[in-house]
């Protein structure tokens, strides 16, 4: 076989894993994609708000639709609820509409989930819906439903008071996995608001088990490194063995080389 015509199939099968590894690494780098899309970003509602849950941006072969786990389960219907479909609004939220809500497609295959509560009563905590990437700043806002001015509030993590803000909000800043917990505010005067977990993910984690569909699997670590390592060293065998006879050849042979392994270095950063 003409060794041009070898180097060019070779260099076209590695430019493909390459292209398939750079879309993979795309779609895992969005870990918080995994989770189901609420709007508003947020856990906590008041009654009467309405409330969106979406599973499309989950994308794949298959559709998924949105499921629900109730937290009080009425005895005469399911305990699971699915709306058959990829998206649902909640056009006035209740307290019954309070649970954990998923995506899930016709193989069982389920995403992570999401703990939604509407409450009843006057005040509510916002924490984010979606995963926070460490070392970015989240605002955890105190909500008082009968009062749009600012208030006193106290903050809580894991059952520990953190302290009183004078604003309502309460900034973490350089977010780290520490910071992960159950949060929830109490106004004097008001009341409570419920707890919600705030969840925090590093850029190490992401493609993680805990960070996409339970379906997704990551690449063959070692197969990808067969490629971009074993390949330009089959070239450099074939470059050396063929060079004495065949100079213009070797020659275009490491000229692909090269361009192999600056494919390889570019898809690495």
């Amino acid at each position: 076989m003409d060794v041009t015509a070898l180097c060019s199939r070779l260099l076209m099968v590695v430019l493909v894993l390459l292209v398939t590894q750079a879309d993979y690494s795309y779609s895992a780098g969005k870990a918080d994609a995994a989770f189901p899309r609420v709007s508003p970003d947020r856990l906590q509602f008041f009654e009467y708000e309405t409330i969106s849950i979406s599973c499309e941006e989950l994308g794949g072969s298959t559709e998924w639709r949105v499921m629900r786990k109730p937290n009080q389960i009425n005895p005469t219907n399911s305990s699971n609820w699915n709306s058959s479909a990829p998206s649902c609004t909640i056009g006035l939220a209740f307290k019954r509409h309070s649970g954990d809500y998923w995506c899930e497609d016709a193989e069982g295959e389920r995403s992570s989930a999401v703990s939604i509560t509407v409450n009843d009563g006057p005040v509510i905590l916002q924490v984010p819906a979606r995963p926070v990437e460490e070392g970015f700043d989240v605002i955890l806002h105190c909500r008082n439903k009968n009062s749009q001015s600012k208030h006193i509030a106290d903050i809580f993590k894991d059952g520990f008071h953190l302290g009183t803000q004078y604003k309502s909000n309460v900034t973490i800043q350089n977010v780290s996995k520490s910071d992960e917990g159950l949060y929830k505010c109490s106004i004097s005067g008001a009341g409570e608001s419920p707890e919600s977990r705030l969840t925090v993910f590093r850029r190490s984690e992401v493609g993680s088990e805990e960070t996409r569909p339970s379906h997704s699997r990551s690449p063959d670590l070692l197969f990808l490194l067969w490629i971009v390592g074993f390949v330009p060293l089959l070239l450099l065998v074939m470059g050396l063995r063929l060079y004495g006879k065949h100079r213009g050849a070797a020659k275009r042979v490491f000229a692909r080389i090269m361009l192999i392994l600056e494919i390889a270095h570019m898809a690495e950063h």
